[in-house]
């Protein structure tokens, strides 16, 4: 039958609790939040959502690629109606434009495109993941120009976040990242504005030199030089690589600053208000205050729609690694992840198609019209099979989120005596 475990649920009683699955990898017992672990038939699973997957990549053509475009468009009219607004006064209108338009170049064009959703169909090759916004700074700029390279980006998040979801050695394993925060002893006021300081900065301050230290890490495996620090800590940004000093582990801070921020930097807040000089000094100055309102939104429309994905007490973090394409590999994706309202191009453009986690998740390389049509199809299946399928609204999540990273809750710790054995990779930990 394939099942991960065959022990039953018990009734808690005082003498059991601290063996209850939860709160430790090592637990022996299933908690009743657990209890469809003993009942699941791993590969019954794996084949309906291989045969699910199947079909959607076999349909994909020419209406997925009309979609993208559609997306494509919509996203370049935020970037324009808040480029020829700016000037005039800084208003909300501008700047919610502008914000949209970089989320949306970011969590939906780039993001589907590296992934490959679109390399079977376009036959053009220009929303292609092997030349979309790599190998060239020209690429970038004409492509998904923003504060991380897209280069590291391709590593950090399609490589180590979808194959290690929930592991330690997921880079993006909020818990764990945020650990220096949850046991600091100081007032929960002082984690709470921690917080706030992420959700407006992270792009700069956290993406882009955790991903760029990830490519780094990867050139150094390739080459077969050993690692100078740990991977897996997070590495945020250093004020001191600004004076040429800093943290110089991984990377240089100073070929950090020009290859990863610099052109972003440059495009945005150097040469973008440069035209409305003509107009005079106030419609320049107006424009510049924009343009640095709007990064601070679109730093946390991004985080909201972004860091929530797979944080959360009633998601589940994993000790051991798994094959890919297993059923256990797609177990995790779905009760790992967690999806926001969705079904229309108006509210999925706002969620910056990241309301589909769960299916994007389960086929990293399929395109946004495919998530729409996935969407109730794997809610059903895991009805049916009994996996937790979560979907709530996306500011509920942002709260779970939060209680994450201030030490609040916890997210479950899958019981690793219940994975299912043929899908572990023998000697491979997650720490």
């Amino acid at each position: 039958m394939g099942k991960g475990g065959q022990r039953k649920p018990f009734i808690i009683s005082e003498e059991n609790k601290d063996l209850l699955s939860g709160k430790a990898y090592g637990a022996t017992l299933l908690a009743p939040e657990d209890a469809w672990i003993a009942h699941l038939d791993h590969e019954k699973f794996r084949e309906d959502v291989h045969q699910i997957g199947k079909t959607l990549s076999n349909n994909q053509g020419k209406e997925d690629l009309r979609h993208l475009s559609k997306i494509v468009w919509m996203s370049r009219l935020c970037q324009w109606i808040g480029f020829a607004t700016m000037w005039y006064c800084v208003n909300p209108v501008s700047i919610f434009f502008l914000s949209m338009g970089t989320l949306s170049r970011w969590t939906i064009i780039g993001h589907h495109v590296c992934h490959g959703g679109f390399d079977k169909c376009d036959k053009s090759k220009r929303y292609n993941r092997f030349t979309f916004g790599v190998g060239s700074l020209f690429r970038r700029c004409c492509d998904w120009l923003d504060w991380m390279m897209v280069e590291a980006w391709n590593v950090e998040h399609n490589q180590l976040h979808h194959y290690h979801l929930g592991e330690v050695s997921d880079p993006d394993l909020v818990e764990h990242n945020m650990e220096y925060l949850r046991t600091l002893d100081a007032p929960m006021a002082v984690k709470y504005a921690a917080c706030v300081f992420m959700a407006f900065t992270w792009k700069w301050w956290y993406y882009a030199p955790n991903t760029f230290k990830q490519l780094k890490a990867n050139e150094r495996r390739r080459k077969g030089i050993p690692q100078p620090g740990s991977v897996t800590a997070p590495q945020t940004f250093d004020f001191g690589w600004l004076i040429g000093m800093g943290d110089h582990t991984h990377f240089s801070g100073t070929e950090f600053l020009v290859r990863c921020l610099g052109p972003y930097f440059v495009q945005r807040f150097v040469l973008a208000p440069l035209p409305f000089l003509m107009i005079g000094w106030p419609a320049y100055f107006r424009s510049l205050i924009t343009l640095a309102l709007a990064e601070l939104c679109t730093n946390l429309h991004s985080f909201i729609v972004i860091a929530t994905n797979h944080a959360g007490f009633d998601l589940y973090r994993f000790e051991k690694h798994c094959k890919p394409r297993s059923s256990t590999f797609y177990l995790r994706q779905v009760i790992s992840s967690a999806n926001f309202a969705c079904g229309d191009d108006i509210t999925d453009f706002l969620h910056g198609f990241l309301n589909y986690q769960v299916e994007h998740h389960l086929w990293p390389d399929l395109s946004m019209r495919s998530y729409q049509k996935a969407q109730p199809l794997i809610q059903a299946l895991c009805a049916e099979h009994g996996v937790p399928y979560v979907k709530e609204p996306v500011l509920k999540r942002t709260m779970d989120l939060v209680d994450i990273m201030v030490g609040k809750t916890s997210m479950r710790k899958y019981p690793t005596a219940y994975e299912y054995g043929p899908d572990m990779v023998e000697g491979a930990a997650a720490h």
